[in-house]
């Protein structure tokens, strides 16, 4: 017992070392761990039409000691459209830097059961050539997912709104 105490003085001894030769902002990104996602597809124009170009991006989350409530976000790093059924792939940056951070909360069932539908609601959304007539539950849980999504991934939203707006304004909308 004693052993794994002075071992545990000496890895916290060691850490203080480290940290004491870092600066603020050297601080602040210290072990990092970011981890990629992607977004939903979003429309470059809404109402969609045939022509639509949908877009997905790829992102990343980080998380470090610096911020124990939160989570670092990235800009876009990869985005992939769809246009007339045919994908492409573009990367736009390998920088795995902070853009912005987002609050977390933690997710209800219901949420979470309804965040799990995002294949089937993006199969969906890229078949749409005008607007989904929201008495149709397909419709319905489209727009539930996308608010869904919204409340929790705020802090890239606002990172891509510029492109994006009318269809984010839509939903936001019509809750």
């Amino acid at each position: 017992m004693r052993k794994r105490v002075n071992l545990l003085v000496s890895w916290i001894s060691l850490l203080s070392l480290i940290l004491a030769g870092c600066g603020t902002a050297d601080m602040k990104y210290f072990a990092i761990r970011w981890s990629k996602t992607e977004s939903p597809p979003f429309p470059n124009e809404w109402p969609p039409t045939t022509e639509t170009v949908w877009t997905r991006y790829t992102f990343a989350y980080g998380s470090g000691p610096a911020l124990m409530d939160g989570a670092y976000v990235t800009a876009p790093l990869s985005k992939t459209e769809w246009r007339g059924g045919v994908a492409s792939t573009v990367t736009l940056s390998d920088a795995l830097t902070e853009a912005g951070t987002q609050g977390i909360v933690p997710l209800d069932d219901a949420t979470l059961a309804l965040l799990e539908k995002g294949e089937t609601i993006s199969t969906f959304v890229l078949a749409l050539s005008a607007l989904p007539d929201l008495s149709q539950s397909d419709a319905q849980q489209m727009l539930a997912y996308y608010n869904a999504w919204f409340s929790h991934h705020g802090t890239f939203l606002n990172l891509i709104r510029a492109d994006h707006a009318a269809f984010i304004d839509w939903v936001l909308s019509n809750p």
